[in-house]
């Protein structure tokens, strides 16, 4: 098997490229990333390299890839990580957010639906297209009401990629990854609030809390999170057209996420409550039968475990 993955980087693209090389004796993967943010602890994608692994490492625009370049490369599955992520900042940036996400899958969707033989496309998606929750847990019905620019190109990006299927066919798989963390995640700018916190509490920095913390939020390690890929490139086109949630279906707030950091860091640093975004979601939680009925897909980590391997992860890329 051949995979082309973007954001290959990031978190999700490392922990799935090892996993796939770790696990598949006739896996090869084109790791494709524009390595357009910074990387504390270096290139993750070069120790994988100098293992001697079966990886290409293309720096490049995701965007910018041309049917001809993907013909030559032939893949047998393509997952598509590459996006800016962060939901403050996408309303900052409203308009380099719909150039990256929506209209860079759009092109590039095209560009795969171009081949003669089109690969499974994956597409990585977010729970923020549900909006503020109707229900909770959420199922893959729950009515689509995104309330950031970051949502709504999530959104449409989903069904840029889901018009090649109903049309034409392809084969296109929507994973919808509810709040995941772990190893090489990235903590510059606008880093998500889990490893936000265990940065801050490793330094000895007060865990800023908005909106008293009461928002709940569905965490999931990467390692579990990626597990759910890997069966679903293992089942194949079968699933073409399916859209998932992937999640534990468990609700933390966002105050019991900064005090378990503390204690688990064994940190002196303090929580302390600041004012926040009124449109912030009161809460995500995923409702993840559809993926265990198809895949027997489950999550694994307790939420500490998860955390503690984050605190030593982050701890020895400061050294």
């Amino acid at each position: 098997m051949r995979a082309l993955i973007t954001g290959a980087a990031g978190m999700y693209g490392v922990t799935l490229i090892r996993r796939l090389l770790a696990g598949h004796r006739e896996v090869s993967i084109i790791a494709v990333d524009d390595f357009s943010r910074k990387f504390p602890g270096g290139n993750p994608l070069a120790s994988i390299s100098h293992e001697g692994r079966a990886i290409e490492v293309v720096q490049r625009d995701y965007a910018e890839l041309t049917t001809d370049e993907l013909e030559r490369w032939s893949p047998d599955v393509v997952v598509h990580f590459a996006a800016r992520i962060s939901v403050p900042e996408s309303m900052d940036d409203p308009h380099g957010y719909f150039q990256n996400n929506e209209i860079g899958t759009f092109r590039f969707a095209h560009a795969i639906a171009g081949m003669v033989n089109p690969p499974m496309l994956i597409y990585a998606s977010s729970p923020e297209v549900y909006g503020a929750p109707l229900r909770v847990p959420m199922s893959e019905d729950h009515p689509l009401r995104p309330v950031t620019v970051y949502a709504a190109t999530k959104a449409a990006s989903e069904m840029h990629c889901m018009a090649l299927h109903r049309w034409w066919g392809h084969p296109v798989v929507v994973i919808r990854n509810f709040n995941t963390f772990g190893p090489y995640q990235n903590i510059d700018g606008h880093a998500a609030v889990l490893v936000t916190f265990a940065r801050r509490a490793l330094l000895g920095q007060p865990l800023q809390l908005e909106n008293g913390g009461h928002q709940t939020r569905d965490f999931m390690f990467v390692e579990d999170a990626v597990d759910a890929y890997v069966r679903v490139i293992e089942k194949g086109k079968v699933l073409a057209g399916s859209i998932f949630n992937i999640g534990t279906g468990q609700e933390t707030s966002i105050r019991e996420v900064a005090q378990t950091v503390v204690s688990l860091s064994k940190s002196d640093s303090e929580i302390v409550d600041v004012p926040g975004r009124l449109a912030d979601l009161p809460a995500l939680c995923a409702d993840a039968g559809r993926i265990r009925a198809a895949t027997g897909w489950v999550p694994k980590t307790p939420f500490e475990d998860g955390v503690g391997r984050t605190l030593e992860w982050l701890r020895a890329i400061d050294q």
